[in-house]
């Protein structure tokens, strides 16, 4: 196809407006994916070191699928609205070889295992046309491997940063502090924010996809538990877990979510039906009936985020002010609705979920092996004994237990107390809780700023959430929203929601593209411990002609597939951090290394440490 190529900004670009560009053919879906895989270069494993992605699709590969689906469209075929166009889907859920991505849930322990087939959801997305590009990082085992482990953080992966916070998370943050990025599905987040691909798919039990597209500043819903089949996917509850998506605009999540649920019974009825012409909302937002929580009371907990007055104030005065614009435009506002408090999802003063994922972990983790053609590891007792066998990749100073596995080994329950706490929650969580609500004030929707406990309740009665993107706070730019839910199969009430808000506050708090702020120094971020410990290991037993570039371009064609990479200033800086005597350059016969400038010349082990 002959054209100009049209240059874009991946920051910004959504999926409607790239398929406006296929549609035009100004665009090639070629063209496009070149532009991501660049963008995922420059700042994954390098620049910003977002390290929202584990592992990239080969070049040849997703370059391939992309002239294919081209070639298709040449032929006036399109499979489906987003026909060419990439994604990211997390990391938990299986992608079979040939798709040439590990499937590693963040553990050590799946690194080379191949799935025998993909999951249903991405059969789904290649059937409608979309291009997997990368899997997102996410809390190792959905966050069932230790206690108080930071939302992002796998051992594969690393700890997943903002691209909002320069600097990254702050020295002693809580796990969900003003510099923390989010939950589970945080790498599905930020590879959307950051231009790694417009559109991303998370799981979620409570608040996974929620809290982390709200501080990416993204459009997200968590659908309905049991609307799309979980099979090949790694999570903590069968109960609670479903699929959600993410992306920069109202339209693209609509369209993504009805990619997903092609062939649903409840697909028909979600169409909000909104035609969106100038002043949409003298029409559209008269038609909604909105609880708003009160942000006072409906925030985090002081253990799970410290408070900050000036931040608080800010937040709660955005708040407010978007709820009396939306009333302005004619939607019917409660507020302060009257919403039960999360701590009655409790039972005998302990957290009801965690009861519930230590009973059902143990059987999705077993059905996930099994659905594993090639494995190094077949049971729980298979990851621990692995982890401590590799404790120097498994297990790092960051994060050196693995506890909640342990206990989950462990754990005995009785199936028929389980059941009664699922009830207790769904009761407390359905009608006691939102249904309540709902029907008492007669309402559609129920809102509240997305940093608090809706998600729990949504959770427990296994209905649907969204988030929208509000603002930023002062402190350091992070962006916060709004969640709202629903009853179970009402998503066309929260799209409407969705579009409106869209239509009254058009302006996503958009990333700097400044690597720091000016009145932040950082330091450069070296590679995670168990990816240290390899550098200095492969470096010590191999003869490498004193050339750092040598080994970096060993370890880079070794990790080709995976899609990790480090560059050569970082490896010739971490051995001369840790007394290796080491040149840049690449070796020659008779000179050695090309010297540039050398490290010291003491030669010892020394163990990294955080």
């Amino acid at each position: 196809m002959d054209h100009d190529v049209v240059d874009f900004d991946p920051l910004t670009i959504t999926a409607t407006d790239l398929k406006s560009l296929l549609d035009a053919n100004v665009l090639t879906s070629v063209e496009i994916v070149e532009r991501y895989l660049l963008q995922i270069e420059r700042h994954n494993r390098k620049g910003r070191q977002l390290r929202a992605l584990i592992s990239v699709a080969p070049r040849y590969n997703v370059l391939g699928r992309a002239k294919q689906l081209d070639e298709e469209r040449a032929r006036g075929k399109t499979r489906g609205p987003f026909h060419g166009i990439p994604i990211v889907v997390k990391d938990n859920i299986m992608t079979e070889p040939s798709l040439g991505m590990d499937t590693t849930v963040g553990s050590y322990a799946f690194v080379g295992a191949k799935p025998k087939k993909n999951a249903p959801i991405i059969d789904q997305l290649i059937q409608g046309g979309l291009i997997v590009i990368g899997k997102a990082n996410l809390t190792e085992f959905c966050g069932l491997r230790t206690p108080n482990m930071m939302p992002g953080w796998s051992s594969v992966g690393g700890q997943t940063q903002s691209i909002y916070i320069p600097g990254g998370i702050e020295p002693g943050e809580t796990i969900l502090g003003h510099s923390a990025p989010g939950g589970c599905s945080t790498g599905s987040a930020v590879a959307v924010a950051a231009g790694f691909a417009p559109l991303a798919l998370g799981t979620e039990t409570v608040g996974s996809i929620i809290t982390p597209a709200s501080r990416s500043a993204l459009y997200a819903i968590k659908l309905t538990v049991g609307e799309v089949p979980m099979d090949g996917i790694f999570g903590l509850s069968k109960t609670f877990d479903s699929v959600g998506a993410m992306a920069k605009s109202a339209a693209d999540l609509e369209t993504l979510v009805k990619v997903l649920t092609k062939g649903s019974s409840n697909r028909d009825s979600w169409d909000s039906g909104i035609d969106m012409t100038e002043n949409p909302w003298e029409r559209n937002w008269c038609g909604l009936r909105i609880g708003f929580a009160d942000p006072a009371i409906w925030k985090l907990d002081e253990e799970s985020c410290r408070p900050d007055r000036n931040a608080d104030e800010e937040m709660e005065q955005k708040y407010e002010a978007a709820i009396e614009k939306i009333r302005d435009r004619g939607a019917a506002v409660n507020y302060p609705v009257e919403i039960p408090l999360p701590e009655n999802l409790s039972v005998d003063d302990a957290d009801g979920f965690e009861m519930v994922a230590y009973h059902e972990f143990k059987d999705i983790a077993n059905k996930f092996m099994a659905g594993l053609e090639k494995s190094k590891v077949r049971s729980i007792s298979d990851i621990i004994k692995y982890n401590a066998d590799h404790a120097h990749l498994a297990l790092p100073a960051l994060c050196s237990n693995q506890d909640d596995l342990i206990a989950v080994r462990d754990h005995i329950s009785n199936p028929e107390w389980v059941s009664e706490v699922i009830d207790r929650l769904k009761l407390y969580g359905a009608d006691h809780g939102i249904d309540k609500v709902l029907s008492d004030h007669d309402l559609d929707i129920i809102a509240a700023p997305a940093d608090s406990g809706l998600c729990c309740f949504a959770a427990a009665a296994g209905y649907p959430i969204a988030t929208v993107p509000l603002s930023t706070i002062r402190l350091n730019g992070r962006p916060f929203g709004i969640a709202l839910t629903t009853r179970s199969n009402d998503e066309h009430k929260l799209f409407q929601f969705v579009k409106m808000w869209e239509a009254t506050f058009p302006d996503r708090p958009k990333p700097s593209t400044h690597f720091r702020s000016p009145n932040r120094r950082s330091p450069p971020l070296l590679p995670d411990a168990p990816i240290v410990n390899l550098i200095l290991r492969e470096w010590d037993s191999r003869e490498w002609s004193l050339s750092s570039d040598a080994l970096t371009e060993w370890l880079n064609a070794r990790w080709r597939k995976s899609g990790y990479s480090v560059s050569q200033e970082t490896v010739y800086q971490l051995l001369k951090r840790h007394d290796r005597i080491a040149f840049r350059g690449i070796v020659d016969e008779s000179e050695g290394a090309f010297t540039r400038e050398q490290a010291p010349r003491r030669r010892k082990q020394v163990q990294f440490e955080d």
